[in-house]
């Protein structure tokens, strides 16, 4: 008997992109996979190892560009799910986020096809509220992430790949070129990049080692700057962060889902600064959850922008005890497996 076909329809960010792998690796072994996402850069990017499964569509945002053609990009988009499901023979769909998923999920509903929403966020996105009404089920990756949903929720954490892989603290830091025993930060601005981070991680005095992703757009002038300091090391983006979480003692971070859920897979202790202007501020709410926990410390972006953070943050990351009682907790946050646990309730929708 053939396998059951599976479309995971996700792109536009990394927040959408990295569950939809991780929950595709594990889909493999029941069903047949497939992806659709967009046309961004970053799709491309993460979707690479898995191109003869992607198929690309370009659907329209409603919170950007001329809203006068939206009906018809819309149900151009519609259409093209529509034509995209059929052309496949998918049998269940699952969304985990962003436009492509909207018009996945309802081209699903108007097929018959049973289909499920993925959210990573404390607060869920615009698209997947509305798409829960479409759905059967929809998973959930922080406590809260249920709120404005429209059918039955599960609380399942949110997935990592299970290419990611934990090492030894002493063969990452060998490995990434780190020479002697000192702290190791680790700054992150998300898949894009974000200069308040970046600057933040440029400003760090004392006797630490440094770690930064800082974006495509902004590694020019990030490299520029950071020319004569040795101790730093700057990426514009790295698909697999696994060495860099591992030779980590602290992270300072944006508070995207997926990040989240990376630093609780590997016990890293974090500092969140989360995206001021997020939808509805979903990122303050992701990292209030995790701070509850005790996994992590929150401060704004004005916080940190304002007060004098390289010194907290050196306080911080020299305090042993602190760190080893944060990583403990932020370890603790999410069920076990999520993916299985998103895997075995799909097929129990067929």
């Amino acid at each position: 008997m053939s396998m059951k076909h599976l479309l995971i329809a996700g792109g536009g960010t990394g927040g959408h992109i990295a569950p939809a792998i991780a929950v595709g690796e594990r889909a493999s072994d029941s069903f047949e996979v497939s992806y659709a996402c967009t046309p961004r850069p970053v799709d491309s990017m993460m979707y690479s190892a898995v191109t003869n499964q992607v198929h690309v569509m370009n659907p329209p945002r409603v919170d950007k560009g001329m809203k006068i053609f939206l009906p018809f990009t819309a149900a151009r988009s519609f259409l093209i799910a529509r034509a995209l499901l059929k052309s496949i023979k998918a049998d269940v769909v699952l969304g985990p986020g962003g436009y492509s998923s909207f018009f996945a999920i309802a081209a699903a509903r108007s097929l018959g096809i049973p289909a499920a929403i993925f959210d990573s966020n404390a607060i869920p996105g615009r698209s997947n509220r509305i798409a829960s009404r479409l759905c059967k089920i929809a998973f959930t990756g922080l406590p809260g992430g249920e709120h404005g949903l429209n059918c039955r929720t599960i609380l399942t954490g949110t997935p990592v790949s299970g290419k990611m892989k934990k090492t030894s603290v002493l063969i990452a830091r060998k490995t990434i070129g780190i020479q002697g025993n000192r702290p190791v930060f680790l700054f992150l601005g998300g898949s894009q990049g974000a200069k308040a981070i970046n600057d933040l991680a440029l400003s760090i005095k004392g006797d630490v080692s440094v770690l930064l992703q800082c974006g495509k757009s902004d590694y020019q002038r990030v490299v520029k700057q950071s020319k004569n300091q040795k101790k730093l090391k700057v990426m514009p983006f790295i698909n697999d962060l696994s060495l860099w979480y591992s030779a980590a003692d602290l992270a300072v971070a944006r508070a995207g889902g997926q990040t989240i859920a990376e630093l609780s897979a590997f016990g890293l202790p974090a500092v969140f600064i989360p995206y001021p202007y997020a939808a509805e501020d979903h990122q303050t709410a992701n990292a209030t959850a995790v701070e509850k926990a005790g996994g992590a410390l929150c401060r704004s972006q004005r916080e940190i922008e304002s007060l004098d953070s390289d010194q907290f943050l050196l306080k911080l990351i020299n305090n042993r005890d602190e760190l080893a009682n944060m990583s403990t907790a932020v370890k603790s946050i999410f069920p076990s497996d999520p993916a299985e646990s998103i895997v075995s309730n799909l097929r129990e929708l067929l």
